[in-house]
This record gives structure tokens, C-alpha cells and sequence, in this order.
């Protein structure tokens, strides 16, 4: 991992994802010159997908949520840099990338300083080719033997120790191979082992039955949450 200080900005990055690393890469302002954008994804805030000279990039702005939002909407009080937004999911990505698990690989992280406050943004490998299941189960529903592998997957994120903070319908990906990826690792930590990870899953299922009351052809039912935790239990 690489580091630069430049008056009030500091970045970590990865040499190994970039050619020649550019801390102009945090603004969309120069993806658009480069003629780079690939496509955004719009919720409560837009993730921008770029490409470079060696593959498709994620580039993410960090937002507050929640009613502080309203009022310090992309600002965070000044904590340590190493406990700042971006370099802490950077820290757990990294971890979970090196020990093999299906994860977007950090590329690089900012925080820009401003007397009290700071603001950060990260940028990752995109996961070509995925979709999240909510998307996918608006337009089909998946097999026990697909919902089991969910289940294992997920299982080896918590084996591992990772808190995930906001495991939810939108977070799980799967690609066109049929394989599953966990995604958005913001205030994400690791944990003994505990009665967490049960909260955790717990977390998970609502948030399917919310979308299923949200979306009338939504491809889910209860059934398919116990296939899940039959792959979950068995691994």
C-alpha cells in the first residue's frame, strides 16, 4: 500500500490496480474528460463506474445518512486517519481480499481534511457482469441450490469474524457464473464470535421481506430464506 500527503488530502492506494497512479482519479470531473465513464448507479447518493488502462473501476463518495445528513451531508468530525471512512473499509477489504474471499478489491482511498471535519472517497474494482438480488429477483427466482450457496458464502464472511454492517438484499451480488459477492463494507469491523452474526442474518431477512412488500413480482418467499440457512448451517 502506498501512501501521499498533500496539504489537507491523504491517500492510500494499491500500485498494483492503476498504471501510473493520478489523484485525479477521485474526481468524476476527470473520467468525464477521459471520455472513462461506464455507467452510474443511482440510489441515496451516485456510484460512479469508471475504466482505466487496466479494468473497471467503482469511484464512491461518502454521504451521511439518517437526519445529520441533512445538515452535514457529505462531512465527518476529524477521527485518527487510519479510523477515517474511506482507509477503514479499505483496511477490511483488503484483509478479506487477501484471504481469497469474494470481495471488491480496494484500489485507493482519500480523505481530505478541513479544519474539524474531512470528507473521503473510495474506489474499487467493479465485479463485472452482477447484479444484486433485488434486481435479479424482480425478474426471476433463484433454485434451492443457488440460495444454499448465498448461504455459504455468507457463512464464510462471518467464519472470518466480519461484522457487516448493512448486510442487506442490495449488498449480496451474484455474477453470470452463478457466484456470490458481498459488496458496501462501510463501517464494516471484525468481531470475536458471538451472538452478532445471528443479528446479522437476522438483518438480512428483513430486508427481503421489505422488498417483497415493496415489489409484487418479487421471486422470494419464506422457503427460499430457509434454503439459505441450510447452505449458511452446513458450511
Amino acid at each position: 500500500m502506498e501512501r501521499i500527503e498533500h496539504g489537507s488530502e491523504i491517500i492510500w492506494y494499491d500500485q498494483e490496480c492503476f498504471g501510473d497512479f493520478n489523484r485525479d482519479f477521485f474526481e468524476i470531473d476527470y473520467w468525464r474528460e477521459q471520455n472513462a465513464i461506464r455507467g452510474k448507479a443511482v440510489g441515496r447518493n451516485t456510484t460512479w463506474f469508471v475504466e482505466d488502462e487496466v479494468g473497471h473501476k467503482v469511484l464512491r463518495h461518502y454521504y451521511r445518512g439518517g437526519m445529520i445528513g441533512r445538515v452535514m451531508e457529505d462531512t465527518f468530525l476529524h477521527v485518527a486517519e487510519s479510523k477515517s471512512r474511506a482507509m477503514a473499509e479499505f483496511t477490511v477489504l483488503a484483509k478479506l481480499h487477501r484471504r481469497g474471499l469474494p470481495v471488491p478489491r480496494p484500489c485507493a482511498a482519500r480523505m481530505v481534511r478541513s479544519n474539524l471535519v474531512y470528507r473521503a472517497d473510495i474506489i474499487l474494482t467493479r465485479i463485472n457482469n452482477a447484479r444484486d438480488l433485488v434486481a435479479i429477483l424482480q425478474d426471476t427466482a433463484l433454485d434451492k441450490g443457488q440460495w444454499q450457496a448465498v448461504g455459504r458464502t455468507i457463512r464464510q464472511f462471518h467464519d472470518a469474524g466480519l461484522y457487516h454492517a448493512d448486510l442487506n438484499s442490495h449488498n449480496v451480488l451474484l455474477d453470470d457464473s452463478g457466484k456470490s459477492w458481498l459488496i458496501d463494507f462501510d463501517k464494516c469491523h471484525f468481531r470475536q464470535p458471538g451472538s452478532w452474526s445471528r443479528e446479522n442474518m437476522d438483518r438480512l431477512l428483513r430486508s427481503f421481506r421489505k422488498e417483497q412488500r415493496l415489489h409484487p413480482d418479487f421471486n422470494w418467499s419464506e422457503q427460499d430464506w430457509q434454503a439459505l440457512l441450510s447452505g449458511y448451517r452446513s458450511s
